[in-house]
């Protein structure tokens, strides 16, 4: 599976990239959100095939654009169907909820998390195969 992961923290994301890359799943990281949604759309029309099967995306980030903006641009053009989001953050119960207001489609894992919940949340977000056959 292709997963695009934006995350800020280099010990999180390399750890990331690593356990994914040795699920057999090809990870391209990123540290801002502009970057990721300049990957995803070309110019203002949506990239044709997509460029990933899965976002994995930290809600709090340097520069511009938070995690949280970022997953609403992405929500403007794709549906939820057309490419999961999936939510890694170290961020308190009581900042995500503030925060995260009007995503309910969109799962959360807290970190510190363990491999299997990840693996797990993948699976069930991508219906447990690679996603490559929904385009």
């Amino acid at each position: 599976m292709r997963i695009g992961l934006l995350e800020d923290n280099y010990g999180v994301s390399d750890y990331m990239s690593t356990l994914l890359k040795l699920e057999g799943h090809t990870v391209e990281v990123y540290t801002h959100g502009s970057c990721l949604l300049d990957k995803l759309f070309l110019e203002t029309e949506v990239r044709s095939p997509l460029p990933y099967d899965l976002v994995i995306v930290d809600l709090r980030l340097p520069g511009m654009l938070s995690g949280l903006q970022t997953i609403q641009a992405i929500h403007q053009r794709l549906s939820p169907a057309q490419l999961p989001i999936l939510i890694v953050t170290a961020l308190s119960l009581a900042e995500i909820e503030e925060i995260t207001t009007g995503l309910t489609t969109v799962p959360l894992l807290r970190k510190p998390f363990q491999r299997r919940v990840l693996l797990q949340m993948i699976a069930d977000l991508t219906g447990g195969h690679d996603t490559k056959d929904r385009e």
